[in-house]
């Protein structure tokens, strides 16, 4: 449940700040309406940095794979609020994909694996984590194709904003909720970081490419490479119903985007 709320607070408040978004480049007069959408973005740039508190919470009980796959279940909540805020169209299609995400959500925690006490692999953990980027060095490259830069970055935003979730998990493995040893630990040094590269790609991915083609890559990304981390960091058993959940999320996550 814990992790249904950390993701419709994140979902929230990106419907939130695109909604008063307009208070960007505004010119003329700061009337009522500038500042209703100052404070729109405000509140929701508050809820994407307030949800990872209790996303922490779900992952000191809660494997990298399961907490990664309720991304789908944001998805969900931005499609409906988009429609009820924002306007925007809602397709009987996403309905239909609504259904198979949040049966597979329910599949994929029915049949996780409890085992002993989790720890981590620090020298897989260190190669998974280096893994994406060497993503970057081909998107700098002049012959590489706009299209291509585009994917790759995606890619990486999303692979960064998965280890995002890795390592609050080895945070909270080691010292569970021991907020000052955070600051100690390279770990969390690592989480700032990889939160930088994550915003900052994803909003050279705006730039470069369509929505199209980088929401569901970045979404596919978010969702698989924890998913690996679990299985390969933390030697997390899944089972194969899982790994067909985990596909089926994924599947739902990419056609509502594209739909969209």
């Amino acid at each position: 449940m814990i992790t249904i709320f950390a993701y419709t607070l994140l979902s929230t408040g990106f419907v939130l700040m695109k909604k008063g978004v307009a208070w960007i480049g505004f010119k003329g007069k700061k009337d009522r309406t500038y500042y209703e959408n100052l404070s729109l973005w405000i509140l929701g740039f508050i809820l994407i940095n307030v949800y990872v508190v209790p996303n922490t919470i779900a992952l000191r009980y809660l494997a990298t794979h399961l907490v990664s796959s309720m991304a789908g279940w944001g998805i969900i909540v931005m499609i409906f609020l988009s429609y009820l805020i924002l306007k925007e169209k809602l397709y009987r299609s996403d309905y239909f994909y609504t259904i198979l995400i949040v049966i597979s959500i329910i599949f994929l925690h029915f049949f996780e694996y409890q085992a002993g006490e989790e720890k981590a692999n620090i020298s897989v953990l260190v190669t998974m984590a280096s893994l994406p980027l060497f993503l970057l060095l081909p998107a700098f490259l002049r012959f590489v194709s706009k299209r291509v830069k585009t994917i790759l970055l995606a890619a990486l935003s999303g692979i960064s904003a998965g280890l995002i979730i890795v390592m609050l998990k080895v945070l909270v493995t080691f010292f569970g909720f021991d907020i000052p040893s955070y600051f100690s630990s390279p770990y969390f040094y690592l989480y700032l970081l990889f939160s930088l590269i994550a915003f900052i790609t994803i909003q050279v991915t705006y730039k470069l490419g369509q929505m199209m083609t980088v929401g569901p890559i970045q979404y596919s990304a978010i969702i698989l490479y924890p998913a690996l981390c679990s299985f390969f960091v933390f030697s997390k058993h899944i089972h194969v119903v899982q790994l067909v959940a985990i596909s089926a999320i994924i599947y739902g996550v990419v056609a509502i985007l594209k739909r969209h």
